[in-house]
């Protein structure tokens, strides 16, 4: 291009008419549907409301920008949200809506919000939800926190959730002013219970609770739309309980309303309201089976007391008869040895009486006068009796002694045995 050539200069007001008319052909004026994310969200004081929408992707932001819901049409849009307008039309929230795009030459691009879709946004909470069941089948966490054993007395109990919510007040009330008078420990563990920051919050106040060593932990949160309790379906926050070494109870949303958090948990119950009434139940239940037991043990110990009672007294009874008849029984005994020792003496003195007359007859039969008498005699050579003839010589002179009378000999022979 040649320096002399003549440049182009386009004012910024015909840029932006350009970009407009551009925009305008390009939509040609109909409402398009996005998906934004809330990042802020205010209500000017006419009644409209205003959106910085944005786009991110692992962190990074894509795109912004802004949005406005007239003040008209954000009462229709409202009333068609329901009880769900909350937890939508705030800051973290991910919304699906209708709107025209719209220039301004000096506020820029922005998007003019007419409708919002409920359905798809309940759909892809639906599709998270299954999503983060399936991965904790997946990984076996489902029963992980309902194998870890109930405690028999539940007493110390980690609170986690939203102090002032209704859900929160509901559980507080109906434990700890029970009509059974009993008493529990409770230690609060605060948290958000809904929003984009829910989930991380919930985590920490869990793992905060578990490190407590309570009894159980308990997670509240009282009624609310799919959305609302749409934090309950997070697969960190369910990793968590899963993984948690105290039994967790839960009691989230109406009746009919079951999160994946109740499904991971120990113990689901209904409402917060029914997490409480559980617990008293069981303190009841374990109260009224020590009582039976504390009546058991005191029947028994009587009765074993009256039996004791009655074998000491039958040992008593017993101790003071028995030296009697022990005393009865040795004079018994000792007269039947008396008898006996008298009959054996008796015995043996006859034996020895009639042993001593045997003697007796034996040295009657032995005397010298007798054995003479049966015709025998003595010889007695020099005044000794002759036992052996060959003692004696011939020519000696022998003393003979008869049982009548004495004779005197001379020995003429001698013979002995040795000669025989």
């Amino acid at each position: 291009m040649s320096q002399s050539a003549e440049k182009t200069i386009y004012t910024l007001s015909q840029l932006g008419e350009s970009l407009k008319r551009t925009l305008e052909r390009v939509t040609e004026g109909r409402a398009l549907w996005f998906k934004a994310e809330i990042s802020k969200l205010t209500t000017g004081p006419t009644g409209h409301v205003y959106l910085d929408l944005v786009e991110e992707k692992d962190g990074r932001r894509l795109a912004v920008m802004r949005g406005a819901l007239w003040r008209g049409q954000a009462d229709v849009v409202k009333a068609k949200l329901g009880d769900n307008v909350n937890q939508i039309l705030q800051a973290g929230s991910e919304i699906v809506f209708s709107g025209r795009v719209n220039f301004h030459a000096v506020f820029g691009v922005s998007l003019v919000i007419e409708d919002i879709d409920l359905d798809a946004m309940v759909g892809e909470a639906e599709r998270r939800k299954q999503a983060t069941l399936a991965t904790l089948k997946k990984e076996g966490a489902l029963a992980t926190n309902g194998l870890l054993p109930m405690p028999r007395l539940v007493q110390r109990i980690a609170l986690v959730g939203s102090p002032g919510t209704s859900g929160f007040r509901d559980f507080g009330v109906h434990l700890l002013r029970n009509e059974w008078g009993l008493g529990f420990d409770v230690e609060v563990f605060p948290t958000s219970v809904q929003g984009k920051n829910a989930p991380a919050e919930i985590v920490a106040a869990l793992e905060a609770a578990a490190a407590s060593v309570p009894d159980v932990v308990v997670l509240v949160r009282g009624g609310g739309s799919a959305l609302d309790l749409d934090a309950f379906n997070d697969l960190e926050l369910c990793r968590a309980i899963s993984r948690c070494l105290i039994p967790v109870l839960t009691g989230i949303g109406h009746e009919s309303d079951l999160s994946v958090a109740d499904l991971v948990a120990h113990t689901q119950f209904k409402t917060p309201t029914a997490v409480a009434d559980g617990l008293v139940d069981k303190m009841v239940q374990e109260q009224s089976l020590l009582l039976e037991w504390t009546g058991q043990m005191s029947r028994h110990t009587h009765q074993r007391l009256a039996w004791e009672r009655e074998r000491l007294a039958h040992l008593t009874q017993t101790m003071r008869l028995q030296p009697d008849q022990m005393l009865q029984a040795k004079a018994v005994q000792l007269g039947h040895l008396r008898e006996r020792t008298l009959s054996l003496a008796q015995q043996a003195l006859e034996r020895q009486t009639q042993r001593i007359g045997q003697l007796h007859q034996t040295v009657d039969a032995l005397k010298p006068d007798n054995t003479l008498a049966r015709g025998f005699s003595i010889a007695r050579h020099q005044g000794k009796a002759v036992k052996d003839a060959a003692l004696l010589s011939k020519d000696d002179v022998v003393e003979l002694q008869f049982h009548q009378g004495r004779a005197t000999a001379v020995v003429t022979t001698v013979t002995s045995n040795q000669d025989g």
